[in-house]
């Protein structure tokens, strides 16, 4: 029989494998405030994001197919997780929110183009900024320095006589069961109407680890599965109970994590007497489900 005969690749070929191995030697250093602990995240390769960008499926897989992706392309310092439901058991949204815009710095040098009106004149006008631009001085307002560990950490609030609230920082793992009970649709309209693919109401209630109510001689009733019980009576609770519940201040120890993402925009109109604002419309991984879903600014 005869050899194999090998045939080498094309300059082509090469110089793209050459072009794809130096673009995964880029990586973004951030510090995780809940972990406290650096990551290292290396950019997301075109295939992968025409991947992600072109799924035909519901948001809730589109989440865990990105969350692999994030998983895969970060180094982290001090701890090593087993999988990647470990990863998503320990990953809380301010931890995930600074590895996303790690991944948007290591990947490109612009964003998507945001229409963005002056909010002092009316003038709109496209930008289309280098994710740089979104992080400042502030923009990681805290770092976890309780001595118990967020998922061990409890916040205890009595809304009105006999209903407690009890407070904890979520995991991805929280949000991934209430985004596997929604549709498409209901991520789009949450989308365009919150900026988020949760909606307020939802939110708010992934800081719910459970709810205690008094139910008169009765035993208590408590609920901790937060699909099936927790969101469903969040939703569905008298408004003015609701109302109470979502000006709880309570729940601001935890919320306060969140990083703070937002751009200076200086004003085109030169006639504008505002000159300069802040535009807080800004939510890294939103640019993902926004694509994935056909939803554009």
């Amino acid at each position: 029989m005869l050899d194999e005969i090998i045939i080498p690749g094309s300059a082509g070929t090469n110089a793209l494998n050459a072009l794809t191995i130096l673009a995964g030697t880029r990586e973004v250093e951030v510090d995780l405030p809940i972990l406290k602990i650096k990551a290292m995240v290396k950019p997301i390769l075109n295939s992968e994001e025409l991947k992600l960008h072109t799924m035909k499926a519901s948001g809730s897989t589109f989440i865990k197919s990105f969350n692999k992706v994030l998983f895969e392309h970060t180094t982290f310092t001090e701890v090593k997780f087993q999988n990647l439901s470990d990863f998503e058991k320990h990953l809380t949204p301010p931890d995930k929110s600074m590895l996303v815009f790690a991944m948007l710095d290591a990947t490109f040098s612009k964003l998507p183009e945001k229409i963005i009106t002056c909010p002092g004149c009316g003038k709109t006008d496209n930008y289309s900024p280098n994710p740089s631009e979104l992080m400042h001085s502030d923009t990681i307002p805290k770092i976890w320095n309780n001595e118990v560990d967020f998922d061990k950490f409890e916040i205890v609030s009595e809304i009105v006589p006999g209903f407690k609230v009890i407070y904890s920082m979520p995991s991805e793992t929280d949000r991934i069961a209430i985004l596997e009970a929604k549709e498409n649709s209901e991520m789009r309209d949450s989308l365009n109407n919150n900026g988020d693919v949760l909606s307020s109401l939802e939110l708010f209630s992934i800081y719910i680890k459970r709810l205690e109510i008094k139910n008169g001689e009765e035993e208590d009733i408590i609920l901790t599965d937060k699909v099936n019980d927790i969101v469903p009576t969040v939703k569905g609770m008298p408004l003015e109970l609701q109302s109470q519940l979502l000006d709880d201040i309570s729940v601001a120890p935890l919320v306060e994590f969140t990083p703070h993402f937002y751009l200076d925009i200086n004003c085109s109109n030169v006639g504008c007497e505002l000159k300069q604002f802040k535009w807080e419309g800004v939510n890294p991984e939103q640019d993902f489900f926004r694509k994935a879903l056909s939803v554009y600014n």
